[in-house]
């Protein structure tokens, strides 16, 4: 029935009447020199001035009617209201509204035991009564706030103060240690004196009434078991809970925020530490269309922005039959662990290991990397998303940021950090408050990129992020970043990821003549080091281009793979198959491929790049478009670009004055095939003089093969030496080479006719 307010009328009837009512002369109507006609003839008089006419007295009176719909009538009318009725008539606590004393006010606590109705005794024979205790006193209102602290559901300055006794049975423990500290504080106030005498009264009533409960609880979880009736009392918020993280199959803690518990389930939103954002809103754009400052990033990115916040998870615990252990529940207090000690441990040296691996770190990874798909089933654990698994056996650069801003689309946890206005961006969607923000380190912002050759001073050392213990307890067991031998982006298990075990034998190894490896060495460290250097047009000439060149198998690729070992900086090898057929795709390409390398200071390789540099012709546009999308990349490209080639002769002029450097590589001679031998042969185990004798030795070098096919022969022959268990000799060796050499005859002869 619908009521409203209406201004009293004179009409008596059951509906208001509807009539025009006087329209009073608006100020624009009124005109000093306006004429007033009147009369029946329409005659008009002379001009008089008349006064403004008096405003009608406000109605204060207030009607209330119902408006309802007749079965008699057939329609809907209108009747008195009775004064009786108001909006607040039927709840609950009007008439807490209405009297001026409350007749509870001089209670600790009111238990209120609501009593089923008829109808739901009907529906249920079983229905019991159920209890809720109304907090009455201050002092007992500041406990609970004090101990139970933000509980989901519960606003402390609510009147009246409802909460169920299950929750005071969940929170026992932590009343009764609040008890024992104000007991034993010696100069504790009259306050807190009247505090401590309303917890003791809480306590006793829960004791009292719920001895059996409390008694089933304890003898339960003294042997590590619950029933699901009983669930509630292990889930206390703001305690630590094990799980078992969907991506890596390992423990995981988080922290139980709040817990709700419909008729088919628990419902638990927990939250565990992660790495925010890295700001990128922050940066600015220095017109190449990507923000200013990233390409300055230093390896261990000390001055990336770098915060940590929450990532809110949601986890259902099901109904189960009788009693159970509660380590084989998916999510659990961590105390009742079986190894709950060691597990501590491990979590704790996890999460330093985590927090060491904030910004960005090149990395060794030897095992599974994952990839995941969402659902969009939001926020519950291990739903809702499809995990795919990769073995990965490379190294890799740990990178969130690049990961967040390379792929925008993928399904990344949402993380509470602060904004530039210090305020949350709050992303909870079940009305719990945001988390304070964990610390942040001091930044710097950084470039995405074309970096720059110019001197800088040293960056500013940032602040030391400090996390509790609790905290790294909590971080996240995954980093993601990138696999450079898969070209993908992962999410990779933090225990896996290793540092790296440089090879400084390779450039030792490298067979090039002194002054050319000098001459690599030299200028790459240089590079580096940030001469100060720098082009008349900015953003121009920082660059370092190498090109190897030379027939295959003499050492091009081993050259700068050996030279990244050597100044310890990652190599990013890329294909010309990789870079695509059409301008569009390689401008794309080389885009995404120079961009992440500059900021990660990485050596870039493009093996087999002769497509990219053969001179331009009348006819080809396509191809002329991808020589000039090369040539323009090349010359804004800030790091160090190896080129390897083939055919140096069908060159692009534009591209001579690009190279800084051109190395070539001829066919190897006896003397250089003879020192290739022998690093590979005492790479698999082989000793010269013993195994193999200087005479066999020069035997092999003078036959006819590269370096990579003496790399070949040397992993097949000790194949088939172990397929014999056998040693390595010189007769392995051999008939490896017998047989390359006949499949190379027949090549030629096919090749021939």
């Amino acid at each position: 029935m619908n009521r409203f307010l209406s201004i009293k009328s004179r009409n008596k009837s059951s509906h208001p009447p509807f009539s025009e009512k006087k329209r009073w002369p608006a100020p624009s109507d009124i005109d000093e020199t306006s004429s007033i006609r009147s009369g029946a003839n329409g005659s008009s008089t002379a001009a008089l001035v008349a006064p403004p006419a008096p405003l009608p007295a406000p109605t204060l009176k207030v009607k209330r009617v119902d408006h309802y719909y007749s079965g008699w009538y057939k329609t809907w009318r209108y009747r008195n209201t009775s004064s009786k009725a108001t909006p607040e008539a039927n709840h609950p606590y009007a008439a807490a509204a209405t009297n001026t004393t409350d007749p509870w006010q001089g209670y600790c606590f009111v238990v209120v035991r609501k009593m089923p109705r008829q109808s739901e005794k009907d529906s249920n024979p079983h229905a019991e009564p159920t209890f809720h205790l109304v907090i009455k006193s201050p002092y007992l209102r500041t406990a609970c706030k004090t101990v139970m602290q933000h509980v989901e559901g519960i606003s402390w300055t609510a009147e009246p103060l409802e909460i169920r006794p299950e929750l005071f049975i969940t929170f026992l423990p932590q009343f009764e240690e609040y008890q024992k500290t104000l007991a034993g504080k010696r100069d504790r106030t009259e306050e807190e004196g009247h505090v401590l005498s309303t917890v003791g009264v809480l306590i006793d009533y829960i004791r009292t009434d719920y001895a059996g409960t409390l008694a089933r609880i304890a003898n339960l979880t003294a042997n590590g078991e619950i029933t699901y009736d009983l669930l509630y009392a292990l889930l206390v918020p703001r305690s630590i809970l094990v799980t078992e993280c969907p991506t890596t199959g390992e423990p995981r803690a988080v922290q139980l925020i709040s817990v709700s518990k419909s008729p088919t389930f628990y419902n638990l939103v927990c939250e565990s530490v992660d790495a925010a954002d890295p700001g990128m809103s922050n940066t600015t754009n220095d017109g190449w269309g990507s923000p200013a400052g990233m390409a300055d990033v230093d390896m261990q990115a000390d001055t990336v922005q770098q915060a940590f916040g929450r990532v809110q998870h949601r986890m259902l615990l099901f109904p189960f039959a009788d009693t159970v252990k509660i380590s084989t529940l998916e999510t659990y207090p961590i105390q009742y662990h079986p190894a709950a000690t060691e597990l501590r441990e491990t979590l704790l040296r996890r999460g330093r290991k985590w927090l060491a691996l904030k910004g960005a770190h090149h990395m060794q990874y030897n095992a599974i990397a994952t990839q995941s798909i969402s659902n969009n089933t939001a926020g519950l654990v291990g739903l809702g998303k499809k995990i795919m698994r990769f073995e990965v056996n490379s190294r890799i650069m740990v990178d969130i940021g690049n990961f967040r801003r390379l792929n925008p689309t993928y399904s990344l946890p949402i993380v509470m950090a602060q904004n530039n206005n210090n305020a949350w961006q709050d992303n909870y969607d079940d009305g719990c408050p945001p988390p304070p923000v964990l610390p942040q380190l001091n930044q710097q912002q950084f470039n995405m990129n074309i970096p720059t050759m110019r001197s800088r001073p040293p960056p500013q050392q940032p602040a030391e992020t400090v996390l509790t213990e609790d905290e790294l307890m909590l971080a996240s067991p995954i980093v993601y970043g990138f696999s450079f031998s898969d070209k993908m982006w992962f999410e990779f298990n933090v225990e896996h990821v290793q540092p790296i075990a440089w090879n400084d034998e390779a450039f030792a190894n490298l067979v090039l003549p002194p002054g050319r490896k000098a001459l690599l060495q030299s200028l790459v460290e240089a590079h580096h080091s940030d001469i100060g250097f720098d082009d008349f047009i900015q953003g121009k000439g920082h660059g370092l281009v190498i090109n190897l060149y030379g027939p295959p198998g003499v050492g091009k690729t081993l050259s700068a793979e050996a030279t990244s070992e050597h100044v310890r900086r990652p190599l990013y090898v890329v294909g010309a198959g990789e870079l695509g057929t059409t301008a569009t795709a390689l401008d794309a390409a080389l885009q995404r491929v120079f961009d992440i390398a500059t900021g990660w200071k990485a050596i870039v390789l493009i093996d087999e790049a002769d497509v990219f540099l053969e001179q331009r012709s009348l006819h080809d546009l396509e191809r002329n478009a991808m020589v000039a999308v090369f040539l323009r990349h090349v010359e804004y490209y800030r790091g160090v670009l190896f080129m390897t080639t083939n055919r140096v002769k069908t060159f692009d002029e534009a591209f001579l004055s690009r190279i800084h450097v051109a190395l070539h590589f001829r066919e190897l001679t006896t003397s250089a095939k003879a020192q290739v031998w022998r690093a590979f042969l005492q790479k698999v185990g082989a000793q010269i003089g013993r195994d193999i004798s200087e005479e066999q030795l020069a035997a092999l070098a003078g036959r006819e093969v590269n370096g990579r096919q003496i790399k070949n022969a040397t992993r097949t022959a000790t194949s088939i030496a172990a397929s014999k268990n056998e040693k390595l000799g010189f007769k392995h060796l051999v008939q490896t080479l017998d047989a390359m050499d006949e499949f190379t005859a027949e090549f030629a002869a096919l090749d021939r006719s």
